[in-house]
């Protein structure tokens, strides 16, 4: 392999990963169970489940997505009875929002057979690789958070 200045190399993987995002994001849909909700639902089903009730405003912090689309979702999956919605006691204006029986049977079902679905795709790494991206990802990925820090203040 040639060597590539610094300018170059950081331009190839800037280019690498433009590619990597889109097919990362539709393999991520094409595994999701047909009988499931989509993605996006199922990740704040099991957010709401790894870290109990959630006010909207946290949930939606934790998924990094709008207050908006958080509203849009949390509506759906209440209509579903997959969560339910309360007034924070602790706090008036705003809302907790908590997983339901039926939303834990649903993560029950769906969950395992999407995380294995979407993991097999890094079968088709060598281990060595495998290990290599463990090592590597939350490191690009923390780098990332603070330059979206610096840059949105």
């Amino acid at each position: 392999m040639a060597r590539w200045t610094a300018q170059t190399r950081q331009s190839q993987l800037a280019a690498a990963f433009t590619d990597l995002g889109p097919a990362w994001g539709r393999w991520v849909t094409v595994c999701t169970p047909t009988a499931s909700v989509s993605y996006i639902r199922l990740r704040l089903l099991r957010a709401l489940e790894q870290h109990g009730a959630q006010a909207l405003t946290a949930l939606a912090r934790s998924l990094n997505i709008t207050q908006r689309r958080i509203t849009s979702l949390v509506a759906a999956l209440v209509s579903e009875g997959l969560v339910s919605r309360a007034p924070n006691p602790g706090d008036g204006r705003s809302t907790v929002i908590s997983l339901t029986e039926l939303g834990s049977k649903h993560l029950e079902t769906y969950w395992p057979q999407f995380q294995a679905a979407v993991s097999a795709a890094f079968g088709d790494l060598p281990a060595e690789q495998q290990e290599q991206l463990l090592a590597i990802t939350p490191l690009l990925t923390q780098a990332l958070r603070n330059r979206i820090r610096l840059i949105a203040g």
